[in-house]
């Protein structure tokens, strides 16, 4: 009786585990709350100069069945896993700038809106000029040397299907810090150790104005 009620517990412990992931296929989808399941999902990441060639996009999706595995790099939005939120690049642009042909970590921000972080804009000028003066791999090793390669970018849904795509850099932060005289401060500082857009300056003055969590 105690191996048979142990059974069931394990059981019930992998189907809420398989139940976790999932995946919407527009903003309005998630906004709301319509996903679809996913029975199996792994996530293959790439760091450092590897990431560049997947546009600074770290995380492939992989379901073990091509045609779900095409579906999600191709028309999902957002894929939950184990509780932790990723949003596809693919289509994203920023200055004419592809941000990605694969997913990054993403969270909820302010008034419905999401934050996630790419490569910056900066490390794929850096990585083209390189690549010019020493072959893409050269390109990508060397801007893959740079600490400050990545940023955070705010993604805004405009329709059920459309998002518009903000960085956040020095002029987004300094605008949004009017009137908090000492996260601007902080932020001023922080900004001389690191670069003004790195994800390790600007997150944790988001998090302080309680716009992420």
């Amino acid at each position: 009786m105690k191996k048979t009620i142990l059974l069931l517990l394990l059981l019930s412990l992998v189907t809420v585990c398989e139940a976790q992931n999932k995946y919407c296929l527009s903003y309005l989808d998630y906004l709301t709350d319509t996903w679809f399941p996913l029975e199996q999902l792994r996530f293959e990441y790439r760091s450092g100069n590897k990431s560049l060639w997947w546009g600074g996009s770290n995380y492939k999706p992989r379901t073990g069945d091509k045609k779900t595995d095409k579906l999600l790099k191709k028309k999902a939005r957002f894929i939950m896993h184990n509780d932790s939120l990723y949003v596809n690049c693919r289509e994203m642009k920023v200055e004419g700038n592809v941000l990605g042909n694969w997913y990054s970590s993403a969270m909820a921000y302010d008034r419905g809106r999401f934050l996630f972080i790419a490569l910056s804009t900066n490390a794929r000028s850096n990585t083209a000029g390189a690549a010019f003066m020493f072959g893409l791999i050269g390109g990508a090793i060397a801007a893959s040397t740079n600490n400050d390669n990545y940023q955070c970018y705010v993604l805004s849904p405009t329709s059920a299907e459309d998002a518009f795509v903000e960085p956040i850099d020095e002029k987004f932060m300094l605008k949004l810090l009017e009137g908090h005289d000492d996260l601007l401060a902080e932020y001023k500082a922080a900004s001389k150790e690191q670069n003004c857009y790195s994800p390790n300056v600007v997150i944790p003055i988001l998090k302080k104005l309680g716009l992420v969590k």
